[in-house]
């Protein structure tokens, strides 16, 4: 099979599309035609290595998200048949024609959703359906400030808390076309921060109260002033670092306004796998049913892994950008 290679950390330009051998399955595996695969933030660090500890002992096929048709089952496999459309959440393989999974993990998928939606689903909006509603504990009536809306996991975020949770939802994003996608989404406020300082705006939103739940995916100084911007009791959960610069929480504040902030967060640590997989299948009913939607922002052909990087490393997109093998 095809498949895109880290023989190094470094960057673009170490993505290489070569020729591998067919991944094997064991008796609780399922073999899967790749149809599409989302490309995650997560996959530029941990092509760069950015929190590697030592060099690759061997080339390492990245990709979380993928969404294709079963090929072979093992012996255990009972959930789903060789033929079926499924969506699955991987630790790793993605980028490849074929990719080896864990059978239990695999979501069926109905009908209405095609494989670019699908793909586009695992990290992303697990990230912030777990994230807001089973870590922060969102509830209905309440106000989330949701930080990059045009992010994948901002773009879920915003819809998680509006049609799921029912909360009021202000979010951030980088131009004011973004800002109005934003607020197609569902979000009551969208502030532009490259011509908005987006705290002071938050203050003048809730009448100087702050919001109940922030959910912050750059880190630095917006994970920074998303803490100030929290209410007496608020809480606060950091689920990336796109900036480069990690959450340092600031104790005397959380201390002096009870704030609950929640900074190395792993979503593989955050629940049981089980639970994560029935969130997964919860998540794929509503974009059935049209509660949720995905937005695909553009498709790359596998053998040009290097520059859809590049263009997601730019932050350009609006939504998932997507790897057809």
């Amino acid at each position: 099979m095809k498949a895109i290679r880290v023989h190094e950390y470094g960057d673009e330009t170490v993505l290489r599309y070569e020729e591998v051998a067919d991944p094997a399955i064991g008796p609780d595996g399922v073999l899967i035609r790749v149809r599409a695969a989302s490309i995650n933030r997560g996959d530029l660090s941990r092509r760069a290595g950015t929190n590697a500890t030592a060099p690759l002992a061997e080339p390492l096929i990245i990709g979380w998200d993928v969404a294709g048709d079963v090929v072979e089952i093992g012996s255990e496999v009972e959930n789903v048949h060789v033929g079926q459309r499924v969506v699955v959440r991987l630790p790793q393989g993605g980028y490849a024609e074929l990719a080896a999974a864990n059978g239990a993990n695999a979501i069926p998928l109905p009908d209405g959703v095609d494989y670019d939606q699908a793909a586009s689903l695992p990290v992303a909006f697990l990230t912030s359906w777990v994230a807001l509603l089973n870590t922060a504990k969102l509830a209905a009536g309440e106000t989330v400030l949701v930080q990059a809306a045009g992010s994948g996991v901002g773009m879920a975020g915003v819809q998680i808390a509006k049609h799921v949770a029912g909360a009021r939802v202000i979010t951030t994003a980088g131009t004011d076309a973004k800002v109005a996608r934003a607020k197609e989404l569902g979000a009551d406020e969208a502030i532009n921060y490259t011509s908005h300082d987006f705290l002071p705006e938050v203050q003048r939103l809730t009448d100087g109260k702050g919001v109940q739940v922030a959910l912050d995916m750059v880190g630095g100084d917006v994970f920074s002033r998303s803490q100030q911007a929290l209410a007496d009791g608020g809480r606060l959960v950091s689920v990336g670092r796109s900036s480069g610069v990690g959450p340092v929480v600031d104790d005397a504040l959380a201390e002096s306004r009870h704030q609950q902030v929640v900074v190395g967060w792993r979503l593989g640590e955050a629940q049981p796998p089980a639970q994560t997989t029935r969130d997964l299948g919860r998540i794929v009913e509503l974009v059935d049913q049209g509660t949720l939607k995905t937005i695909i922002d553009r498709v790359f052909p596998l053998s040009e892994t290097a520059e859809a990087h590049r263009y997601l490393a730019s932050r350009a997109q609006f939504g998932k950008v997507i790897l057809h093998p």
